[in-house]
């Protein structure tokens, strides 16, 4: 009996071997084929096959946000511009918000492909962030996601220019002023921040009091490169030491962006007295851009430390703003339904299709030290400028400058080296 068992132990472990290393083969098989799509072939005096396949980095990010949303409107009155000389040029409102930020976050990466999740540490910075990548020596990719709190901006109204200057001006005749204000004088004055925009005592109020809010703001990203000299450059060496880059070289690079921002407000353009709560309202834009740029890995000992700059200029080549709002009504039976707001005569310059020629781009900075094969730290600054308007001067701009520190630990050796 106990003969038989042993037998059984025996040829199980040997099934279970043999399953193992079909496995482990087939996963050797899906590297392989990952390396064939995203690698060339390497000129080994410059750049050396990785170690490992497997990283995990500890990343610490300090970001510093500008958003600038400009929204175009239109009197459609002409005794509006006889009567109020200067007027014409307060036709655009603008919300601003300048937004720092720092954030926690865990990056995994294998055979080059990566994911990282981040989250706040203030709160008053972005709510959450998603980006999936791959930093390849031929070509590289990076998608991403974040939500921005807008709980410092600031918003310039000038719709109510008119009557605050036919007020001021009956305070004059009165006597009550010693002179009358100008539009311009007024226009310096109709500067709200968020804080002066909700009511904090009952936030339910609002809309129902004039008041308006302002919410967050949505990144949604993606870009590319494809660098032409890859046999002796690496783009992967200078994020996170992938590849080792043995010898300094550049190349350059083509590149792309594709990148849809949205702001949520509440009430800041559409107010209806049927309305049962707040309008909803949407201010999104979406950008296609190209580009050309230059990148340069400089090393002095062999790849044990790496210095990296790069810059990706851009031009929009697709542009689409929008403006949406809804609101909350009440059907035929009662019943709290929300439907979208028919549009605003005076909102038309929103809904222009018409394209305007923007540029915008990525410039990037990076050290690399190696410190073992398993252990390497760095840093990097990155500047990225997206700006997407039409041609009545809708505009979402955006720019963003990251700092970001790591430490990256890499596990499972590379059996084909």
């Amino acid at each position: 009996m106990k003969r038989h068992i042993a037998a059984l132990l025996l040829l199980f472990m040997v099934t279970v071997t043999g399953r193992a290393q079909e496995v482990s083969g087939f996963f050797d098989r899906i590297d392989m084929g990952i390396d064939r799509i995203k690698y060339s072939k390497l000129d080994t005096n410059y750049i050396a096959a990785p170690k490992y396949k497997l990283m995990v980095a500890m990343v610490s990010k300090n970001a510093w946000s500008h958003d600038n949303i400009h929204i175009p409107f239109s009197w459609n009155d002409p005794d509006v511009y006889e009567r109020y000389p200067g007027i014409e040029k307060y036709e655009t409102e603008e919300i601003l918000s300048r937004t720092n930020q720092s954030v926690a976050a865990l990056r995994v990466s294998y055979c080059g492909l990566s994911l990282s999740y981040g989250f706040a540490l203030n709160s008053s910075g972005s709510k959450r962030s998603l980006v999936v990548g791959s930093n390849g020596n031929k070509f590289g990719f990076k998608l991403g996601f974040e939500r921005n709190s807008l709980s410092n901006a600031r918003f310039r109204d000038y719709r109510y220019l008119p009557f605050m200057y036919e007020f001021l001006y009956s305070m004059y005749e009165l006597g009550a002023l010693e002179r009358p204000y100008t539009i311009d004088e007024i226009a310096e004055h109709s500067v709200y921040e968020r804080t002066d925009l909700i009511d904090e005592e009952s936030e339910e109020q609002i809309g129902e009091n004039d008041d308006w809010e302002l919410d967050d703001v949505v990144h949604w990203y993606g870009n590319f490169y494809y660098a032409f000299n890859h046999r002796k450059f690496s783009m992967s060496a200078a994020n996170y030491a992938q590849y080792i880059q043995r010898r300094s070289a550049g190349s350059f690079f083509v590149t792309g962006d594709v990148n849809y921002s949205r702001l949520h407000a509440r009430d800041l353009l559409n107010m209806s007295e049927d309305t049962l709560e707040t309008s909803r309202e949407h201010f999104s834009a979406f950008g296609i851009a190209l580009g050309a740029g230059y990148g340069y890995n400089w090393t002095p000992n062999k790849g044990k430390f790496l210095l990296h700059g790069s810059v990706r200029p851009t031009v929009n080549v697709y542009n689409r703003m929008d403006y949406d709002a809804y609101e909350w009504v009440e059907d035929e039976e009662g019943h709290r339904v929300k439907k979208k707001m028919e549009r605003l005569e005076n909102l038309n310059p929103l809904y222009d299709k018409k394209m305007k020629l923007t540029f915008g781009g990525v410039a990037r900075v990076a050290a690399v030290w190696n410190i073992t094969p398993r252990l390497v730290t760095g840093a990097n600054v990155e500047y990225t400028i997206r700006d997407n308007r039409n041609a009545s001067d809708y505009r979402l701009y955006h720019n963003r400058l990251n700092i970001n520190v790591y430490a990256a630990f890499k596990f499972l050796r590379n059996k084909r080296r």
